[in-house]
């Protein structure tokens, strides 16, 4: 009976000895591959959402940038002179004129230019990346909020323009109010007085409607000095000014007086920087110069990160063949390229053509590689190719 005893709580105590070192190790092994196949699947995912976040940043990073630059393109030559082209001082007593680019360039206008066109191309002239020399480009355009303004006064050696508060439709003009009219330093007017036209540069402004044009402004547009296409041969043109009264009512009738009016251009310019940040460049917009008595290439706008590439090419009407694609490099300036036998002409632009490549910011952990893609548009610049033949 005793002996029964014994067998019987040996073997309850071998029966609550667990698992087996056999079964454990089978348990084991079972977990160790299901967790190294959920794993496996959990990395893929990671994987897969970080390709997915990084294309989605890089393709919504371009789309920015090309939005930005289509609403500007479709804008270029908007409340311009006819031709589209705006007049710049030369001949006897002028200088180049100054124009934007990437830090570390110094741009001029071309010795001899007699103006600027609606257009002006830079192939080659943005920073060499990947071993490719990107685009720049240079658009001009009137600003809607401050398009021909009558005048109250105009300095008779051009060195300023007081605005008239009451405008000849009724509507009241405040520069310095706070709204979408103010003239501010470093914006550009453009002064016009039947066919003559001025640019000058604004370098202050006071508190009683007069803007300044003083000389040494950032672009090097203020040159009273200058034979032709400045602020003195604008006044110069016959007839007389006979400018805006205390009730803005001319005192001689409309035939017998041509009125000096002003009208804010905006001088846009897109190219990439690859200075600032060597190892991400950017795509930035620059308005004007951003100082008006400082020139500095580093006060534009970022409005695209990680833009390795910037191609631009234009489609010209000349009257024959209407060539497209034209990059206006030397050989289309020299007569040998895209328009042989002539020269290709800027003021034939009609049609802009731009393509911008990006890269992801960071490397894909799959590849080890960037992720690039590239976005282009075609934007037909229609205040160039129409004439509004009912505007004064």
């Amino acid at each position: 009976m005793i002996a029964m005893k014994h067998r019987a709580i040996a073997n309850l105590r071998t029966g609550a000895a667990g698992f087996s070192l056999i079964e454990l190790l089978v348990s084991m092994g079972v977990t160790v591959v299901i967790m190294g196949t959920v794993m496996q699947t959990m990395s893929s995912a990671i994987r897969a959402n970080q390709q997915t976040l990084l294309m989605t940043g890089m393709n919504a990073n371009l789309r920015t940038g090309m939005d930005l630059m289509t609403r500007d393109l479709l804008q270029t030559g908007q409340g311009m002179p006819s031709g589209g082209v705006i007049l710049i001082p030369s001949g006897a007593g002028s200088s180049q004129i100054k124009l934007p680019g990437p830090p570390g360039t110094n741009y001029r206008s071309v010795v001899g230019d007699l103006d600027m066109s609606g257009v002006t191309p830079g192939p080659g002239l943005g920073p060499v990346i990947n071993g490719v020399a990107t685009d720049m480009i240079t658009v001009l355009e009137a600003d809607s909020a401050f398009d021909h303004k009558s005048l109250s006064a105009l300095a008779a050696n051009g060195s300023s323009m007081t605005v008239s508060k009451p405008q000849p439709d009724g509507s009241t003009c405040d520069i310095s109010n706070g709204g979408p009219d103010d003239v501010l330093p470093g914006q550009l007017i453009l002064l016009t007085k039947g066919s003559a036209a001025a640019l000058v540069e604004v370098t202050s402004v006071n508190g009683d409607q007069t803007a300044f044009f003083a000389t040494g402004d950032s672009l090097n547009l203020n040159q009273p000095g200058a034979a032709a296409g400045n602020i003195t041969a604008l006044l110069a043109t016959a007839p007389p000014d006979v400018l805006c009264t205390a009730n803005c009512q001319p005192a001689l009738p409309a035939t017998q007086y041509l009125p000096t009016q002003a009208t804010r251009i905006r001088m846009i310019s897109y190219y990439l920087d690859a200075t600032t940040v060597p190892t991400r460049p950017r795509l930035v917009r620059r308005m004007n110069n951003g100082n008006p008595l400082v020139f500095d290439n580093t006060l534009g706008n970022v409005v695209a990160f990680d833009v390795e590439g910037m191609l631009i090419t234009y489609d010209i009407n000349d009257g024959a063949t209407n060539p497209s694609g034209v990059r206006f490099n030397a050989a289309d300036l020299a007569g040998t390229g895209s328009c042989s036998p002539n020269p290709c002409n800027m003021n034939q632009i009609r049609k802009v053509n731009a393509t911008v490549t990006g890269r992801s910011p960071i490397v894909s952990q799959t590849s080890g590689q960037f992720f690039r893609n590239s976005l282009s548009t075609e934007v037909a610049l229609r205040s160039l190719a129409f004439v509004d033949r009912y505007r004064g």
